[in-house]
């Protein structure tokens, strides 16, 4: 089904968004492509288009996909429909050649899929001089390095949505720091306000794609390591390596007398997966804040076979009873954060 279509070019942001977000739900690729093309004929530059009206279209669409109002399978169609949006609108308006400001590698951490946020960031950064390499999705650290000795960027840009890839983020940090190249974090998984950049070790973090052009626009270099220490880093391991063993543990204690139907079991496992490594991220960055905000979405969505409201509090006083050997993972489930979200207190 195709989205109405609106004759002349179109330059309200407000009303762009909204017809954008009608064609992203119509899965109407053409539509939205015409859509993008028509507003920079019409006035607009390419960084309005792809921030003001691609990239808020697409925060509403997680929005709605979190709300359990949109389904996995259209937030998809809608993040690749974007995905194709920004390739037309590269090609429609190519970038100026790179005035020489500098080179930065461009790449989402490994375990992140979703690429559209750092593409519009390399989109973005191109159009403010720098010469950029997109590196794409699910950059192993190790390959990081290897690009790095062999390209020499000036900046490391990256970029992940979720908390639970911070042990990630600084096995990049790392990468960087042995060719001493800064790395500048971005997205949701470093906190609202970027709090868990710092303790990994990057260098800066920024919002989104403006603010990050505008930092690198003025001094940015390698600063002091991160705050991560040795205990951190050990009971995060740890749980790492435990982890099929916590999942299964909890399945088992929480579903004692329940049937056993194949698919509630692997939702439930995939719940638990996510819930284990969020906390061992929580772990990582000694914030009890991280996992909350976790459990607190938990509580939000109902998945079924997923783990249920009910059975946050249990699961979190089990892993308590099961870790008893990693004192500051302990620390953290009996933390008084942890403990609201359980009880559905605190703020969202």
């Amino acid at each position: 089904m195709t989205a109405p279509h609106h004759a002349g070019p179109r330059t309200d942001l407000a009303a762009l968004r909204e017809d954008f977000l009608d064609r992203l739900a119509a899965s109407d690729e053409e539509g939205a492509i015409t859509l993008a093309l028509e507003a920079l004929d019409g006035g607009l530059d390419v960084e309005t288009v792809l921030l003001d009206v691609v990239a808020e279209a697409q925060r509403e669409v997680g929005e709605r996909w979190a709300a359990g109002t949109w389904t996995v399978v259209q937030e998809h169609v809608a993040t690749h429909i974007s995905e194709r949006v920004v390739a037309a609108v590269a090609r429609h308006r190519p970038a100026d050649p790179p005035s020489g400001i500098g080179r930065i590698a461009v790449a989402c951490l490994d375990g992140e899929w979703h690429a559209l946020p750092a593409r519009l960031l390399a989109e973005v950064l191109g159009r403010h001089g720098w010469e950029v390499t997109f590196l794409g999705s699910s950059v192993p650290a190790a390959q990081l390095a290897v690009h790095l000795h062999e390209t020499g960027p000036d900046v490391v840009a990256i970029s992940s949505s979720l908390p639970s890839r911070l042990p990630a983020a600084r096995r990049m940090v790392e990468a960087c720091r042995a060719s001493g190249t800064p790395i500048l974090a971005g997205g949701a998984a470093f906190g609202p306000e970027g709090e868990w950049a710092g303790a990994v070790g990057a260098d800066g973090w920024a919002p989104d794609a403006r603010a990050a052009a505008a930092l690198l626009a003025g001094s940015f270099g390698a600063e002091d390591d991160g705050r991560v220490d040795d205990t951190s880093r050990e009971e995060q391991a740890l749980l790492h390596t435990r982890r099929a063993e916590l999942v299964a543990g909890l399945g088992r204690r929480l579903r004692a007398d329940h049937g056993h139907d194949p698919l509630t079991d692997e939702q439930l496992a995939d719940d638990l997966g996510h819930l284990v490594d969020f906390l061992a991220a929580a772990v990582y960055v000694d914030d009890p804040g991280l996992l909350a905000r976790f459990l607190r979405w938990v509580g939000t969505v109902a998945v079924p076979g997923g783990l249920a409201p009910a059975e946050i509090r249990p699961a979190i006083d089990d892993l308590a009873d099961r870790l008893g050997d990693s004192p500051r993972t302990v620390a953290l489930l009996r933390s008084d954060p942890v403990q609201e979200a359980c009880s559905g207190e605190g703020a969202a």
